[in-house]
């Protein structure tokens, strides 16, 4: 059976949600670190447990993030500030704006006239002197806000960052004694850094490697081989490459997983108008069966489940299109006709549609 994964978030946290999630074909569940913290890790795993849910955690991992600013207010073009690297939010004693960002070791490889980029609307910054060890001062050079969580994107630089936060460390402490069962390791790039993660976590745990770098499709072979699955993020991996080539690096990874008979995931846009439409697209149909079609084991509705407007119906969808295309392709693992959801869980409007 193909794998739903979804991600937990303010769409789906309702009880009454998680349990039409379950009706309608999903079957992993995880919290994604990235925007959590340690009261909202710990009130979501309880919240699966009490609903008889096993939760996965899915790690910040490599990637700079926005963890704390000065204040809420847009940064506007020639405005100074400073720019500060570490994962503590203790707020520093200067009256001028500041913009705190994770991985501390990221500090020794910026240099000054690097422009960072901590907005999709267009925040982006200029490096200035550095002031004190993880301190730079800095300049707008585009307009834009601060959000807390951000990815931030050093132009023309590829950073080489620790594979977890001091953050994940911490919760991945917490889910090995509250029960849970599968980590997804985000920016895996290379073989070493698998073996950092599962120093941490033990051989007990499921490990799910999630290629989102040009490094991690590169060295793809050796991530199969030490990983117990994959899961190809064509959102981050966007980032690091052109769109025209996310296609391609997609269909890599699943073909190398398949080869080692290790299963393969793939997540972003799965279903992405229906976070907020009553319908998808057919685009969104015809790559679903394209995915399926290719081998892979899993499609993970991440934003559609964590914060669209419709979770469940994109799941029951999802889960009705797997059902027949392996009804059509594999007769003999559906040997009955597949039928359509319920109304209460596709909604009316789809329904009508199918």
């Amino acid at each position: 059976m193909t794998n739903i994964i979804v991600t937990v978030g303010p769409s789906s946290e309702h009880p009454e949600v998680l349990k039409k999630l379950k009706l309608a074909g999903a079957n992993k569940f995880r919290v994604n670190l990235s925007h959590s913290s340690h009261q909202s890790v710990q009130e979501y795993f309880d919240l699966l447990h009490k609903h008889e849910i096993t939760p996965a955690i899915d790690t910040q991992g490599a990637q700079l993030r926005i963890v704390q600013v000065s204040d809420n207010l847009p940064w506007n073009f020639n405005q100074n500030l400073l720019l500060i690297f570490g994962d503590e939010k203790s707020p520093k004693e200067t009256k001028e704006r500041f913009i705190r960002i994770n991985h501390i070791e990221a500090f020794e490889q910026i240099s000054k006239g690097d422009i960072l980029k901590l907005d999709v609307e267009g925040l982006a910054i200029e490096c200035g002197n550095s002031t004190s060890y993880g301190c730079y001062e800095a300049k707008v050079i585009a307009p834009g806000t601060a959000i807390i969580n951000r990815a931030v994107d050093v132009l023309e630089k590829s950073l080489r960052l620790s594979v977890l936060t001091e953050f994940d460390k911490q919760i991945i402490d917490f889910a090995l004694t509250n029960g849970c069962k599968e980590i997804y390791a985000s920016f895996i790039s290379c073989k070493e850094q698998i073996l950092s993660v599962r120093e941490i976590t033990g051989s007990d745990i499921r490990l799910i490697s999630k290629i989102e770098t040009l490094r991690g499709v590169e060295n793809i072979v050796d991530i199969v081989n030490l990983s117990d699955e994959v899961l190809v993020d064509r959102g981050d991996l966007s980032r690091e490459t052109t769109i025209p080539f996310v296609p391609m690096a997609t269909s890599r990874v699943i073909h190398v997983a398949n080869q080692y008979n290790v299963p393969v995931n793939v997540a972003t846009n799965v279903l992405d108008s229906m976070m907020r439409l009553s319908l998808p697209s057919r685009a969104e149909v015809s790559d679903i069966y394209s995915l399926l079609e290719s081998g892979v084991s899993g499609i993970v509705l991440s934003a559609e489940v964590a914060i669209g407007k419709h979770p469940v119906q994109s799941t029951s969808f999802l889960r009705y299109l797997i059902n027949v295309f392996e009804h059509h392709n594999y007769p003999e693992r559906s040997a009955l006709r597949p039928v359509k959801p319920a109304k209460e869980l596709i909604g009316e409007e789809l329904f009508n549609w199918l």
